[in-house]
């Protein structure tokens, strides 16, 4: 018993350690069409509380470290009702550029206590409330004044200097039965416009829709990664229908005869009732998109699976 305790207990005392350990993830995302070649950077499932201003800490020295065009929040920014201060502080350094977002359950619901047998599994069940107890409405009303696209089951343009225009569309989070779909704009029709999709939580209902939609790339949070990884398997649930191994990263995703570049995010926090990251270090994603006619690594017949990049 204790060959077996032991190794366990290391594991939790070193999640500890590394849901501090916060990393900026950087992806190459050719696309098959006469796009615009842009720069995203993606923010997501802050889960802020007392406690995680190094998050703050890390956005701050992010804003001013790196080069990016676009901002995309997909959503879980609160990690209690304790928490609206440091998010209006993470999120204080990058209202100045064009952005969009989504939200997630847990802008809206307060997180609960659950236990770790039920964590593991996937929960199936809507959220039980139906009043939100979260400052949502200050926060986007924060986003939308200062130009940031809110894609909650809508669509919209984005006009980004030194780029040109990008056509958005997105849901409001799956995870608790807040999803529905909207056309998109007119501009998604023009072939030199970028397409993008953004979901808090990759069901693969949404998903497979957006892709069916045409979108060139869809940003998603949600899964934090699986949140706890086992080396040579990697992560133990995605806490949604998609598969593991869509958990984290950039993958193709295929619906119908067509296919988008799919990234979920794993996400910067946790749950104040988890504060523990296991083989999934909490980051950000630096996503540069470009045009790549022709190139072999869009082929669209690709089999469906993730795109290892180091």
């Amino acid at each position: 018993m204790g060959a077996v305790a032991a190794p366990g207990a290391a594991a939790l005392a070193w999640g500890g350690v590394e849901r501090r350990l916060p990393v900026v993830r950087r992806f190459e995302v050719p696309v098959a069409r006469p796009v615009p070649e842009v720069t995203i950077l993606q923010i997501s499932d802050l889960h802020l509380f007392p406690g995680q201003e190094f998050l703050v800490d890390f956005l701050r020295r992010v804003a001013a470290a790196e080069r990016f065009d676009v901002v995309a929040s997909t959503g879980d920014n609160f990690g209690g009702t304790d928490g609206a201060e440091l998010v209006r502080e993470a999120y204080a350094p990058f209202l100045d550029r064009p952005g969009f977002f989504v939200l997630g359950s847990n802008d809206y619901y307060s997180p609960v206590r659950k236990n770790w047998g039920r964590y593991l599994t996937r929960s199936k069940a809507p959220h039980p409330r139906v009043v939100p107890d979260l400052p949502w409405t200050p926060m986007t009303r924060m986003m939308t004044d200062a130009g940031w696209v809110d894609l909650s089951n809508r669509a919209g343009d984005l006009e980004v200097p030194g780029v040109g225009a990008l056509s958005l569309l997105g849901t409001d989070d799956a995870h608790i039965h807040r999803d529905r779909y909207v056309d998109p704009a007119p501009s998604w029709e023009h072939e030199g416009v970028l397409r993008l999709g953004a979901t808090h939580s990759p069901y693969t209902r949404v998903v497979s829709a957006l892709t069916r939609r045409g979108a060139d790339l869809i940003v998603a949070g949600h899964t934090h990664g699986g949140q706890i990884g086992l080396p040579g398997f990697g992560a133990l649930i995605t806490n949604c229908d998609i598969p593991r191994r869509y958990a984290k990263g950039l993958s193709q995703w295929h619906s119908h005869g067509r296919a988008s570049w799919l990234h979920v995010s794993a996400g910067l926090g946790t749950s104040r009732y988890a504060r523990i990251r296991v083989a999934t270090r909490p980051e950000i994603s630096l996503l540069h998109v470009f045009p790549a006619l022709g190139a072999p690594v869009t082929d669209r017949a690709a089999p469906p699976g993730p795109l290892v990049l180091a």
